[in-house]
């Protein structure tokens, strides 16, 4: 009996990924471990296996599809079987001379092959059923002011209604109301100059100046601009976004911490015979002092989720990481019981592997407090988001000179920038005050610590 491969769920929060690249075509032989495809997900790159020994019969969605959880992908049998597809099939299957037929009862299993029914289509109406719109649709309507009736169809399993339905339906929404805009202004436009072409006892006036944009219009030559669609892990990241300061009572506190000393160790460290000590960077060194000052303030090592404040004994260290496909926070687990040398070696295989997109969806999950570092690109000071439902995020800054009141009078002191952003919903500002400050005198004394 032939079988449904479907798109794989990875993690609680991936709604769907993008197919970016097939492995095999329809009339190929595959075996468990074939891999059928490359896919995308918001956290990382990674192979779909066929889970099922056969023939490819068909490739039920396209390059580039970025293809609910759940839903069929290709159909895997034996050399000639007929399969029943159900009335949405796909482009790709089209393609591979398949036509549609009913669609087969679905099968649960718990590997990769589990047959499961296309998504059928969702009624255009107010009456969509409660349980058929995800919580990250419904708060995605209620952001972008769209009625649920304005939401063509779901894309879902079964017709459920997810993100990408919503903001589907809110772009064509603008984009229906700004052609009306463009003709109105042209028809209103033409009107006038027509009227104006006559004069009274059948004179001839000269001809009114063409409006701006009728003349855009006459030298336009090509588009004025690409339309380039949120897709992948950039509309993953959009969604966060939006999620986390739509959530928040996010606020900022810029400080900067005397960085003399730090300068100092880096300069002796970097000089070490030991590679792996040698290795270690300003960014290792703030990390370790976070991790000496967070289990002072607790509420910062900290999820805030259904209105509860969980208070993490662990910290689970998020670092930002900055790869060609988009913003990335790999994790680093029981931070606070690595060594300074540790810490950088485990940075640093976390960054490759964003880097290189292998990174594993339990490395790229369940952080409970984030650093992010723009200092190398001389940044002063900025707002860094918070990691949801994490409660602060720490950013670093550049290191730059200032002047300072010393023991010796007015010096100038080398300086590192401190922005760290906190949810007011659980942090008020002096206690968030109070963090800085400890961090920065962690900071100013960072080789006392490592005595």
């Amino acid at each position: 009996m032939a079988t449904k491969i479907i798109m794989p769920k990875l993690g609680n929060t991936v709604e769907s990924s993008v197919i970016l690249a097939w492995k095999v075509k329809p009339g190929d032989t595959v075996n468990k471990d074939t891999i059928l495809c490359e896919i995308e997900t918001d956290k990382a790159t990674m192979d779909v296996p066929a889970g099922e020994e056969g023939t490819v019969l068909a490739l039920l969605q396209k390059e580039g599809d970025d293809v609910p959880v759940l839903a069929p992908i290709a159909v895997v049998g034996k050399p000639g079987e007929t399969w029943n597809e159900g009335p949405e099939q796909s482009p790709a299957a089209e393609s591979a001379g398949v036509s549609p037929k009913s669609p087969e009862p679905v099968r649960q299993s718990s590997e990769a092959s589990t047959i499961a029914a296309p998504p059928s289509a969702q009624p255009a109406s107010s009456g969509v059923a409660h349980q058929a719109v995800s919580p990250r649709a419904r708060q995605t309507l209620s952001q972008l002011g769209v009625g649920l009736d304005a939401v063509a169809e779901g894309s879902g399993p079964g017709g459920r209604v997810i993100e990408r339905d919503v903001i589907a339906a809110s772009q064509r929404i603008a984009a229906s109301g700004s052609v009306a805009e463009t003709r109105a202004n042209l028809a209103s436009d033409a009107n006038a100059t027509g009227a104006s072409a006559q004069t009274a006892a059948g004179a001839t006036a000269p001809a009114a100046p063409m409006s701006s944009l009728a003349r855009a219009a006459t030298f336009e030559t090509g588009p004025e601009f690409e339309a380039v669609p949120l897709a992948g892990i950039r509309k993953r990241i959009a969604g966060r976004m939006r999620e986390s300061l739509g959530t928040t009572a996010q606020y900022t506190e810029h400080s900067s911490a005397d960085a003399e000393r730090l300068l100092a160790l880096r300069a002796r460290l970097k000089g070490n015979k030991n590679p792996d000590v040698a290795a270690i960077t300003i960014g290792d060194l703030v990390l370790a002092a976070v991790l000496k000052v967070l289990p002072e303030f607790p509420e910062f090592n900290a999820h805030l989720e259904e209105g509860a404040l969980k208070l993490y004994r662990p910290v689970h260290l998020g670092v930002a990481v900055d790869t060609p496909r988009g913003l990335m926070v790999p994790v680093v687990r029981n931070a606070q019981a690595l060594t300074l040398t540790g810490i950088s070696k485990e940075v640093k295989r976390l960054a490759q592997t964003c880097q290189t997109g292998s990174a594993a969806p339990d490395e790229l999950s369940g952080s409970t407090f984030t650093v992010t570092n723009l200092g190398a690109f001389g940044v002063e000071q900025f707002t860094p988001v918070i990691n949801a439902p994490e409660t602060a995020i720490l950013g670093v800054c550049a290191i730059r000179p200032a002047l300072a009141q010393t023991e010796k009078g007015i010096e100038t002191r080398m300086r590192i920038g401190l922005s760290l952003t906190s949810d007011h919903q659980v942090i008020d500002g002096a206690y968030a005050a109070r963090f800085l400050k400890r961090l920065t005198e962690i900071i100013a004394d960072i080789d006392i610590m490592f005595i």
